[in-house]
């Protein structure tokens, strides 16, 4: 299995993806337990300060954050992992059907926004789309970059050229 936490992409087998969940009721021990049968370590936090401390050393693949802490809320910890990161945060919400809730957390770089209480096929659906969007990106970077011939060049039958660079992604 490829540890999505782990910045290289290559596979290994015996460190286990990392998640954040940042949750101090019940949705922690869904989060957790959902995650447990995956061999994907939980990291646990009450607070987002707490979160923040814990956030170099552990690489989380993805956090679970309530959408409000007795200090803070996901948005302080959006605004510190930031939009460039490879993490994704996962927005667990008591409003989390309303349009203007879901859409503001997406704008603002949320990987998405799931229903409090929280539920474990939920949770688990949520780690499958980011587990397969980490291989696409990882795929995407493998493959050779087809380019066009120049314009001073005459169009010719023969197959475009590969060039040895990566792809952008």
């Amino acid at each position: 299995m490829n540890d999505p936490g782990d910045p290289g992409g290559e596979a290994n087998t015996t460190t286990p993806s990392r998640i954040l969940v940042v949750s101090s009721g019940e949705n922690r021990d869904v989060v957790t337990s959902a995650m447990s049968h995956w061999s994907m370590e939980s990291v646990c936090s009450s607070g987002i300060q707490e979160a923040l401390s814990v956030l170099p050393e552990t690489s989380p693949f993805l956090i679970f954050c309530e959408e409000r802490l007795s200090d803070g809320t996901y948005k302080d910890l959006l605004r510190e992992i930031g939009k460039s990161s490879r993490t994704r945060l996962v927005v667990i919400s008591p409003n989390a059907e309303l349009d203007e809730n879901y859409n503001e957390a997406i704008a603002l770089g949320a990987f998405d926004m799931i229903a409090s209480p929280s539920r474990r096929s939920d949770v688990q659906w949520i780690a499958i789309r980011a587990m397969h969007e980490d291989a696409r990106r990882t795929a995407s970077k493998r493959r050779p970059r087809i380019t066009p011939p120049k314009e001073s060049e005459p169009a010719s039958d023969e197959a475009p050229r590969i060039s040895k660079g990566t792809a952008t992604g």
